[in-house]
């Protein structure tokens, strides 16, 4: 009995006990916090692996473009699974000094813990949630495929598009990175430079949602999810601004703020956008644009024009007409005379 009183204290979430944070961070995340990104890791890390064997059972053969579309909800949920590991296992952060001190403790020393690992699992995966946008957005069937320059210009446009967008966010990603960084007000400039990179890039997508939403290709329940990813992605300044920035909520409010945040950007709108994509897919598009290539370059090909032939060998002599006009050296023309093969 005096064994068991001995080892049930050691039950439950001991990450912030064991990994402590520094005596001189007094604003830091409590076993509370810690239990909710667990339960956050948890759920990443099913779909993860769920999507894994999705994965592996598609058949490359038969439904290749579906299998590179499931990989967006295999490699978002596997990286957030990794970062909020790091994060419930309170590791992954550094300490800095509050601008405001609307929360403090009785220590009064004014020293946030900030977690800088999930802005590295916002920068990995970013890119697949805008490429399930992209894909979502221009729909291959609404291409003409009888004109091959379309074609190419359709897929050029779509990842000119996503080139730009992921840039754009990148940007959004690293300003908010290094605001928290900068303990005096000069961190609201790189909050500015993200926002505007943000809105840049939320600009982009609802262009192109407006553009799709006229083709009748497009699935109008894709078009509806991506306006509420937006819907949500306008909080992540909200929340940045309440917590790391303004000091105004505890890190545990900032971990489940983020944590509802991150579930939806990262796993249930990726999964939904994906399935969505992965169900209108035509998998024998780009089979089809090659063969009707090669059609094309086969009806444009001259075929070899006989030369006439005559009866017997002998060559048909020219016309006066038909014969060719030479220029002698001073500028006139004659007529040379064709010599007649004999017989």
């Amino acid at each position: 009995m005096d064994l068991i009183d001995n080892l049930q204290p050691r039950g439950g979430n001991e990450a912030v006990s064991v990994n402590r944070p520094g005596l001189n961070t007094d604003i830091h995340l409590t076993n509370h916090g810690s239990s909710w990104l667990w339960a956050v890791f948890s759920i990443f890390a099913t779909l993860a692996v769920v999507h894994a064997f999705v994965f592996s059972f598609t058949s490359s053969r038969t439904h290749r473009l579906k299998k590179i579309l499931f990989i967006v909800p295999l490699f978002t949920n596997a990286i957030m699974a990794y970062c909020y590991f790091t994060y419930a296992a309170n590791l992954g952060w550094t300490s800095t000094r509050v601008e405001f001190n609307h929360v403090s403790t009785n220590r009064l020393l004014g020293v946030r813990q900030v977690f800088y690992v999930k802005y590295i699992g916002w920068f990995l995966a970013w890119p697949f949630v805008l490429f399930a946008i992209e894909v979502a957005t221009h729909t291959l069937e609404s291409t003409n495929l009888a004109d091959g320059g379309e074609t190419v210009t359709g897929i050029l446009s779509l990842l000119s598009g996503l080139i730009v967008k992921t840039f754009a966010t990148e940007i959004y990603v690293l300003g908010l990175l290094i605001g928290i960084l900068i303990p005096s007000s000069y961190r609201w400039g790189y909050f500015t430079f993200a926002v505007s990179a943000q809105l840049f890039a939320m600009s982009l997508i609802l262009v192109s949602m407006f553009s799709a939403a006229k083709s009748v290709h497009t699935n109008k329940a894709a078009i509806i999810f991506i306006a509420f990813q937006l819907l949500v992605w306008i909080l992540y300044p909200i929340c940045w601004g309440l917590s790391e920035g303004g000091n105004r909520i505890q890190p545990d409010s900032e971990a489940v703020f983020y944590g509802i945040l991150d579930l939806i950007t990262f796993s249930f709108v990726p999964i939904i956008l994906t399935w969505i994509n992965a169900s209108g897919v035509d998998e024998d598009f780009f089979h089809k644009v090659m063969h009707l290539n090669l059609r094309r370059n086969s009806r444009h090909e001259k075929p070899v024009e006989e030369t006439p032939r005559h009866s017997g060998d002998t060559a048909v002599p020219l016309s006066n007409s038909d014969r060719p006009e030479v220029e002698d050296n001073v500028g006139q023309t004659f007529d040379r005379p064709m010599e007649e093969e004999r017989v």
